[in-house]
């Protein structure tokens, strides 16, 4: 998986425009990536987010991440790098934060979508358990989510949920009215079509999540929340990214009668 992904990243860099600007800037970077040198990579992307005159330069912090990351999935780096898979979310996350505009996008995508997919199968595994500290487990990755992809209004409801099971409720409820709002504007501000695949996996997550957690208290409001995703995921259309949605149409079916 290591290799098709940094296979993937490189082809991106080769064709984009604004990627063979800020690879010609940061060759040495590119190079150690692509030859999987990964520790110097590392070591050389640090030295650049020390270093004034480039420490508000995104790329090095992508690139750390990126390396970090193929260790994380190369049993030779256990032994000296046992947390590189942590350290990766970290490092991405400082990367979103230093690139604001997303002015990388095309560049960053694909590396955060691959993240993100990997977080919401661990997520569902935690939430499955339904215990104090799958709980906190669950929301400490959801917190690196929200950090790498700011935009994901699922994402946002989905830790704000969490926040709450874990008993920060005041931070955690506006953390909720926030996801709901973004989520609102999917079809107005912005089309469903313009979420990536992660983004609407997230919001369907999100809106099942948060739908389960009343239906037994408040019938009425889960059927609110479920109603929300009913035109995107229980129903046939070309724009929704993700295969099957039968799980929302059971529980949209049980919750609605």
């Amino acid at each position: 998986m290591k290799k098709s992904l940094i296979a993937l990243l490189f082809g991106i860099l080769l064709l984009n425009p604004i990627s063979q600007a800020f690879a010609q800037e940061y060759e040495d970077l590119l190079v150690l990536l692509v030859d999987e040198k990964y520790e110097k990579c590392l070591d050389k992307a640090e030295k650049y987010t020390d270093k004034d005159e480039t420490k508000n330069d995104p790329l090095p912090y992508l690139y750390a991440a990126q390396a970090l990351f193929a260790m994380s999935q190369d049993h030779q780096y256990i032994e000296d790098y046992p947390k590189a898979y942590k350290e990766c979310l970290t490092w991405i996350g400082k990367y979103r934060k230093k690139d604001k505009a997303y002015t990388y996008r095309t560049d960053a995508e694909p590396f955060i979508e691959e993240l993100k997919g990997i977080i919401l199968e661990e997520v569902d595994n935690y939430l499955l358990e339904a215990s104090e500290k799958s709980y906190k487990k669950a929301l400490s990755l959801m917190k690196k989510v929200t950090k790498m992809d700011p935009d994901c209004g699922g994402s946002m409801l989905l830790r704000g949920e969490l926040e709450v099971l874990n008993k920060n409720k005041s931070e955690g409820k506006d953390m909720v009215v926030e996801g709901f709002d973004m989520i609102n504007k999917v079809g107005t501000d912005i089309q469903f079509d313009d979420l990536t695949l992660t983004q609407q996996k997230y919001m369907k997550y999100s809106l099942m999540f948060s739908a389960k957690l009343v239906k037994e208290k408040d019938l009425a409001r889960a059927r609110e929340i479920i109603a929300i995703g009913q035109p995107y995921f229980g129903e046939e259309r070309d724009d929704c990214k993700i295969e099957d949605n039968s799980d929302f149409n059971k529980l949209y079916k049980e919750i609605t009668g």
